[in-house]
């Protein structure tokens, strides 16, 4: 089993804390105190070069997958669109193993699971503004912009507790669409910053970080692909210009951090 794979098993997170794992990409792990493990738009294979390795470079990953699908032990496994890095085709059949993970994705993935062989009792579709409840982990589908080539992309809140986790997910910065988050309590904010493919870059990131009043905000979604971009130093000076008041927090592939509010 690997380093970290085993760190996630046996971790024991304190009650009133959450934990946060960063595998690369936009993938993510919680883990709570009653040992709830959630993973999210989780990139564990090299999915996306083989699908694209036609083109030119073919979107091949630079960081290595921490840790091999095999190795999962979760709950629940959230996708939040059908885009390859998020719903990680090949990953996904050898997660699906495993009777003890529930799929939880937005509505465009249903034809993906099917394509797969994923049964309808093991992944549930989640909708905008639609919360589901798993244990001590609550999941609410909130707003995304990613275009036209992913229209029912979502992002997601994770709340345990009193603890609020926005994981923005793809999307373009659209803050009229996100009032009400706006005037929910969010602890942590994780936005993507490469700014391609219409996503949020650095600066919108943090400008996104201080329209939450969110305390804590963990860049994402760089330096996974050559072709994505992705300035985390960029983040972290438009975070002290736009909102200082927030701390931003860089973490290195499989490094945790524990909130605790």
């Amino acid at each position: 089993m690997s380093k970290l794979a085993l760190q996630i098993k046996e971790l024991q997170v304190e009650p009133g804390s959450l934990a946060i794992f960063w595998l690369a990409q936009a993938g993510f792990v919680y883990k709570t105190s009653s040992g709830t493990t959630v993973y999210v738009d989780a990139y564990l294979s090299d999915c996306v070069h083989r699908l694209l390795g036609d083109i030119e470079y073919g979107f091949k990953r630079i960081m290595p997958a921490p840790l091999d699908p095999e190795e999962v032990e979760a709950d629940l496994v959230v996708c939040t669109h059908s885009h390859a890095d998020h719903f990680d085709y090949d990953a996904i059949p050898v997660l699906a193993h495993n009777p003890g993970i529930h799929f939880v994705a937005a509505p465009d993935c249903r034809a993906e699971f099917e394509k797969l062989g994923v049964s309808e009792d093991r992944y549930t579709i989640i909708h905008e503004g639609e919360t589901l409840t798993y244990g001590d982990v609550r999941l609410t589908g909130t707003f995304a912009d990613h275009g036209d080539l992913a229209p029912e992309a979502l992002g997601v809140l994770i709340q345990v507790g009193d603890i609020t986790v926005w994981q923005v997910a793809d999307t373009a910065y659209r803050p009229e669409m996100w009032q009400e988050i706006f005037a929910a309590d969010i602890d942590v904010i994780i936005p993507p910053i490469n700014g391609a493919y219409g996503n949020l870059d650095g600066i919108e990131a943090a400008k996104l970080a201080h329209d939450a009043h969110a305390k804590v905000a963990i860049p994402c979604h760089f330096w996974m692909f050559a072709e994505h971009n992705g300035n985390p130093a960029q983040f972290l000076d438009a975070c002290a210009a736009y909102a200082p008041e927030v701390r931003p927090h860089l973490m290195s592939q499989g490094e945790l951090l524990v909130y605790k509010k």
